[in-house]
């Protein structure tokens, strides 16, 4: 049988797909680097836990790390015995199983809580299993258990000063789903240890599986032999029908036959794939055009979303912008003229931000967005946090068209999308020219992390430098690029 111990997160792994607990014991090479935005993630949650210990104050913390897991388990015990009734990030080890318990607090009868903290801003189905080990490892070494509790993020939070953990903090029982899948924990064991006593890799087939519930580390070993692109890539096919697909051999979409049971757009994607041709709604493509009113205000926002509130008056997670970019084009084919906006990267970008927008975004004009869901929600919440301002910003919501929306409702469709309506996706398509590749800062993604960084104030001058200049390229390209995507438009109008 297996020898080595299976932690929490290996059997949280185990549930989700054998063969990725199996590669993470024998192929931990085949996992690439942390990237910088997930680490940054992590980070975050750490700021999460330091949080939480104040909100059951009086504790001790092992201090630990992965790398000294016997000393963790013996300081664990050590403080035990000698009566600490708060224990955080305490080391356990019951039949080969290895915890860490975020909390743990002793009862007044010699019972104890287990506290799970999570940053999500709500309790889910998993967390019952994740809860569940734990229960299993701590009442094998004799520890009467009393509850079980979820510690998850309050969304409803609204930072005024320092944050209290009291508020920042929901906490929820969930003894009675943990105890539910208490009762296959030793079932599962049993069935990992076999997977894992096999020095051969287990066969798995790809599925949802692959990204649900987490991400996997694996997914390009397993996926190594899938095209580049493939069934898997056809827009909002389900895995049932994908699973027929590959029972009928079919992986390349140009193989699916033509009475393949898929929806009328679904079968206008077939039809520009296996044709190679654009398939374009004229009629469709000159109502959206007519609906722009001149001079056009093309605008895009980027923003962060810590789940930490940074600034008084918001939320975890809302989304702050940092950053705006316009392109303003007065009559159609006319010149452009561009301006920006960036964060200092030291105080709250929002106010100096609102009074860009306002200087700069006249009365009449469309404003122009891909995805303009996005900019009339963030423009929505500046309105409401800045009520001095909130009538002119409402009205500039309501002034947006999404250039996004004729490429969304399948008027416009291109096999070079690759079924996608993304900029990205759209933009090398119809405009060869334009590219994101290159970019020091290629998507929304890295954009958040670059201002986060410049946040930490842990970047030389420099570094400081080169990021906002790379910011502002990006954020003007998303711009320029709806410009050119228009013209693009009026061609095919």
């Amino acid at each position: 049988m297996f020898k080595r111990r299976i932690s929490k997160s290996q059997y949280m792994m185990g549930l989700q797909c054998l063969k990725r607990i199996w590669l993470y014991n024998y192929r931990k090479d085949l996992i690439g680097p942390v990237p910088e935005d997930k680490q940054l993630r992590f980070d975050e949650g750490h700021l999460v836990g330091e949080l939480a210990r104040r909100y059951f104050k009086g504790g001790k913390l092992i201090g630990f790390n992965y790398t000294r897991l016997r000393e963790a388990i013996e300081e664990t015990a050590r403080l035990i015995k000698n009566g600490s009734k708060i224990i955080y990030e305490g080391a356990f080890v019951f039949n080969d199983v290895l915890i860490r318990a975020d909390i743990l607090k002793k009862n007044k009868d010699n019972s104890w809580n287990l506290i799970e903290v999570k940053s999500t801003t709500s309790v889910k189905d998993i967390h019952a299993y994740d809860t569940a080990i734990q229960k299993y490892v701590l009442e094998g070494l004799g520890f009467k258990i009393k509850a079980v509790k979820m510690m998850y993020i309050n969304n409803k939070f609204i930072k005024n000063g320092e944050i209290n953990s009291k508020d920042f903090f929901t906490l929820e029982t969930i003894t009675e789903p943990a105890n539910t899948h208490l009762k296959e924990v030793k079932k599962n064991l049993r069935k990992f240890m076999k997977t894992l006593s096999n020095k051969k890799e287990p066969k798995m087939e790809i599925g949802r599986h692959c990204a649900s519930p987490y991400e996997c580390e694996f997914r390009e070993h397993c996926w190594k032999d899938i095209p580049d692109y493939s069934i898997y890539d056809f827009p909002h096919l389900c895995w049932q029908k994908i699973n027929e697909l590959e029972e009928l051999g079919i992986m390349k979409i140009k193989d699916i036959p033509d009475d393949f049971p898929l929806s009328p757009w679904q079968q206008l994607f077939l039809k520009a794939e296996k044709t190679n041709k654009r398939i374009i709604d004229t009629g469709s493509i000159s109502d959206f055009i007519k609906e722009l009113k001149y001079p056009l205000y093309f605008i895009d926002f980027e923003t962060i979303m810590p789940s930490l509130p940074l600034y008084n008056g918001s939320r975890p997670y809302q989304q702050i912008v940092f950053q705006v970019s316009l392109h303003i084009q007065n009559k159609a084919g006319g010149e452009l003229k561009h301006l920006e906006y960036l964060g200092d990267g030291k105080n709250d970008p929002r106010p100096m931000l609102v009074k860009f927008m306002l200087k700069h975004i006249k009365a009449k004009g469309s404003l122009v967005a891909y995805n303009a869901s996005f900019e009339k929600t963030r423009i929505k919440e500046m309105a409401r946090e800045f009520p001095k301002y909130a009538k002119d910003l409402l009205k500039m919501k309501d002034r947006m068209a999404d250039i996004m929306k004729p490429f969304q409702k399948r008027k416009y469709i291109d096999p070079r999308f690759r079924g996608s309506y993304s900029l990205k996706k759209v933009l090398p398509a119809l405009v060869p020219a334009m590219t994101y590749k290159g970019l020091d800062i290629g998507d929304g993604g890295e954009a958040q992390t670059a201002y986060l960084n410049m946040l930490s104030g842990k970047l030389s001058a420099g570094e400081t430098k080169k990021l906002r200049k790379d910011l502002k390229i990006y954020c003007g390209q998303d711009t320029l690029a709806m410009v050119e995507i228009l013209k693009s438009l009026y061609k095919s109008a």
